[in-house]
């Protein structure tokens, strides 16, 4: 005898708006693509649920100025840059860190996330453009306009 299989339920992630939030590194995934390997990093913003983990992507390069090493200094308190360059035109030398996923899961940081509108899947998505240093209470971005969760 066959069972009726019911309804299968797709996967819809919660769609987050545009702007700067609080949020903690999830995971770091090595992924491969056409261009070679990078790294795919997933973050929960904070007042959000677990369908909610946008993703960001770097290089896995592990230069001075690259992206996934700027943001690894961020997350890791060894940079209070906040500029969209990834620090590229700050003059005084950073220190190189060790970063992936064993180093950076479950440690604070901002997320500077877009949403876009996907024409092949008729939906939106976000997509992580930056990391930023947890924030001090006091200090405002210029420029950065700030998701307010209460709002949503």
């Amino acid at each position: 005898m066959t069972e009726s299989l019911g309804t299968v339920k797709g996967f819809r992630p919660e769609i987050i708006e545009a702007g700067t939030c609080p949020a903690t590194v999830v995971d770091i995934k090595g992924m491969n693509g056409v261009h070679g390997p990078y790294a795919m990093w997933l973050f929960q913003p904070d007042g959000f649920s677990k369908d909610a983990q946008p993703a960001g992507f770097t290089s896995i390069s592990a230069g001075r100025t690259s992206k996934g090493m700027e943001w690894a200094r961020r997350i890791l308190g060894k940079s209070d840059a906040t500029d969209m360059l990834y620090g590229k035109d700050i003059k005084d030398k950073r220190p190189v860190v060790d970063w992936g996923a064993e180093e950076l899961s479950g440690k604070p940081c901002r997320i500077v996330v877009e949403k876009n509108y996907d024409e092949d899947d008729e939906a939106y998505r976000n997509l992580v453009t930056n990391v930023l240093p947890v924030a001090d209470d006091d200090v405002d971005l210029p420029g950065i306009e700030a998701l307010d969760v209460a709002d949503r």
